[in-house]
């Protein structure tokens, strides 16, 4: 089973190895559905970490999903030419006249459908495997009883499903509200994320039926009509990798870093313990509970949640820790940190590695300049900490919250 992991930059990718993923997936420069926000700026930055992920025996995809207009198939072509050639495990693509274009232009380079093709049967399935496709990656809204005869009536077609991230409020990403809004069309990687504006609803009697009522209700933060919850398969993972699928997908190429890092980590433990005939451990559902969200569900796999929109709260989730720094290096027992929350002389932390968590105790801080101070503020780079034991790569210190600085929903 493979846990497929986003990479947002390179950064990014080194954590998702480091914390437990297979593989990962990278937008392509310009032609991805996270164009605006790439780490990756060129075919050669794709190249070096392409090269790097291969000498760890880790795979690296290519995500190039957009739908392009007559204007852009000549340069998404070129783009493509200049991809291929850094030698990527697979493309991920939605648009079906590039897909035959790369099928007959570059037969050695496999290809995965995107998420944006929406597949939602197996005969479509099977269409695009006698196409050339080697791996299809299934809408969100189908059930996991589809998902299995999916996997039964072609199975010699690899199969992929999202088990974590976030969730568009329109059928696989295909909204329009950002193009209508500002002419940002989501399918040209350019969405502005409306569904999580806040809007008000007007009604009149007359755009109601008769004896129709509408309600609407808003928080401190608004009303939230579109505001999808998150995907969480954790609890019922066992079954997702029993359905016949070949990875697991996380979603988010825009996130932090802490956040990957801790959703990587608790979807290995979790797959470790599945595999070893286990259910999924605490500390993977406890990984998750640190982290942002707009509140949890399983998606559409199952009947058990309710209906997966939250109509009155702009968020019903708050994370349990606060991730107070990274470090960025270890020397003579000396911490250089990079300040995300304030930090205390002598208050309680945690340190997470890719290995597992220990308490520390924030002692001896010193700013940029090397000069003692009795507490750190956010933003800051360069600053120190005594550390016992050097941290592995890619740690964070976080606090964890208590009961009265919990914020509110």
């Amino acid at each position: 089973m493979e846990l497929l992991a986003p990479a947002g930059d390179l950064e990014r990718m080194r954590i998702a190895f480091a914390y437990g993923a297979d593989a990962v997936y990278a937008g392509q420069p310009a032609f991805s559905l996270r164009g605006r926000e790439n780490g990756f700026q060129t075919a050669a930055q794709i190249g070096e970490a392409i090269s790097e992920a291969h000498s760890l025996g880790r795979k690296f995809f290519v995500a190039s999903n957009l739908f392009p207009h007559n204007a852009k198939l000549a340069p998404f072509q070129k783009a493509l030419s200049e991809i291929a050639a850094t030698g990527p495990d697979a493309l991920i693509m939605a648009d079906p006249g590039m897909i035959q274009w790369v099928l007959r232009e570059f037969p050695q380079l496999p290809v995965h459908l995107s998420v944006q093709a929406h597949a939602v049967n197996w005969m479509t399935c099977a269409f695009w495997r006698d196409l050339g496709v080697r791996r299809v990656i299934l809408a969100r809204e189908l059930k996991l009883r589809e998902v299995t005869e999916i996997a039964q009536r072609v199975p010699d077609l690899e199969l992929e499903v999202f088990v974590h991230g976030s969730v568009c409020m329109a059928q696989s990403g295909r909204c329009m509200i950002s193009n209508w809004m500002e002419h940002r069309d989501p399918n040209q990687g350019n969405c502005n994320n409306a569904c999580r504006f806040p809007y008000e609803l007007s009604a009149t009697s007359r755009d109601l039926p008769e004896g129709a009522s509408m309600r609407v209700v808003e928080d401190e933060h608004g009303t939230y009509l579109f505001n999808s919850r998150d995907l969480c398969a954790l609890p019922i993972l066992d079954q997702v990798v029993r359905s016949g699928v070949v990875s697991l997908k996380i979603e988010g190429r825009t996130r932090s870093s802490y956040y990957l890092a801790q959703t990587v980590r608790a979807y290995r433990i979790a797959l470790d313990a599945i595999e070893q005939g286990a259910p999924v451990p605490p500390q993977a559902l406890a990984a998750i509970e640190s982290t942002d969200s707009r509140g949890w569900m399983s998606g559409f796999y199952t009947s058990d949640d309710p209906t997966p929109q939250i109509l009155d709260r702009a968020r019903e989730h708050a994370p349990s820790v606060d991730v107070v720094a990274q470090i960025r290096g270890w020397q003579e027992g000396r911490a250089t940190l990079s300040v995300r929350n304030r930090i205390q002389v002598g208050e309680e932390l945690e340190l997470l590695t890719p290995q597992g968590t220990r308490p520390v105790v924030a002692s001896e801080l010193t700013n940029q300049r090397g000069e003692p101070v009795p507490l750190l503020h956010p933003g800051l780079e360069g600053c120190g900490l005594t550390l016992e034991g050097e941290p592995p790569a890619w740690s964070f210190l976080v606090r964890h919250r208590t009961p009265a600085s919990q914020p509110s929903p």
